[in-house]
Order: structure tokens, then sequence, then C-alpha cells
């Protein structure tokens, strides 16, 4: 067997062990992105493998509106794409609609010690203040800077109008109170 052979076989042999883990970790296949789900992601797993399939087989963009509470329940998971280095974030929810994006609501959120990776939580929307069927981008932000985005579905119906109008009489003849 040649030299260079025997070399290129243990580069290759390198390349795939290192490569393997790398590709399972979720910070690196999940980074700067937000995942969305209905219930809670779990906090551990076996591996970063499993842990990283569960979040894929969990994760959605669309939900329905809960029509007993008028809302959505939407859990999270964010990604970080550089280390917090913070205590504070800010999560910012903008509606994606028409030529530029509209905030409609922004909180504070914070966590137990500076150099988190993954940030985790929940939010209620509410169909008064967030309307239905409507696309939305949910970012986790730190002084401005974009740690993670993501973008969701609220999915609902309307409010239904019959179109009848009920005047009173004075209304009808054009007469002022």
């Amino acid at each position: 067997m040649r030299a260079s052979t025997v070399i290129s076989t243990l580069l290759i042999s390198a390349i795939v062990l290192l490569a393997g883990p790398a590709k399972a970790d979720p910070n690196r296949v999940f980074s700067g992105r937000i995942m969305m789900s209905e219930k809670r992601y779990p906090t551990q797993a076996k591996s970063a493998a499993a842990y990283t399939a569960q979040i894929k087989k969990q994760s959605k963009t669309s939900f329905q509106e809960d029509k007993e509470k008028k809302g959505w329940k939407i859990h999270f998971i964010g990604f970080l794409k550089s280390p917090l280095n913070d205590v504070e974030y800010v999560v910012k929810i903008y509606e994606l609609g028409g030529r530029q994006q509209q905030l409609l609501s922004s909180f504070e959120q914070f966590t137990d010690e500076r150099g988190q990776k993954t940030l985790t939580s929940s939010v209620v929307l509410e169909k008064k203040q967030f309307g239905v069927n409507k696309e939305l981008m949910i970012t986790m932000e730190n002084k401005g800077k974009v740690l993670a985005s993501g973008r969701v579905k609220i999915l609902g119906e309307g409010e239904k109008f019959s179109g009848k109008v009920n005047f009173s009489e004075d209304e009808a003849a054009g007469k002022e109170e």
C-alpha cells in the first residue's frame, strides 16, 4: 500500500469521525433559528443526535387557534448564533405582511447565567392583539443584535359578519338626535 493512500484513508476517517458528532450537535444544526412547538421541549436526551431528532420531530411552523382560550400558546427554543454575553434578552414578535415588518409585541426575558447558547421560553398570543391567519417572525435579541429568529403562522377563524345593519326609525328617516 502506498503512503499517500494510507494518509488519505486516515484523513477521510478522521473527517468522518469529527463531522459525525458535529452534525448531531443541535446548536450547530439549528444555529440562529428559533424552533416552535405546542408542547414544551425536552431539556435532555440520551445523545445529541437524539435531542436534535426530537426537536425536529416536535417542531412546527403553523399553529391552530385554541377556540376556548381565543389564542395560541407557543413554546419555543432558540439556538443562538453566538453565546449570550448577558443575562437579559428581548423577544420581539413582528407581523410579516406588506412591504415591511411591523413590531406587534416585545418582552424581556432573563437567564440564570451568562454564556447561554440555547434559550427556551413560551408565549401566549391573544387573538385580540395579534388577529388571525397571519405570518409572524419571532426574534431573540440582545442590545439590538438578532441572536436567533423563526417564522410562524397563526391560523384561526376570523369574525363573521352577516352584512345586515339594523337602524332605528329615526336613523332611517335621517333625523339626528
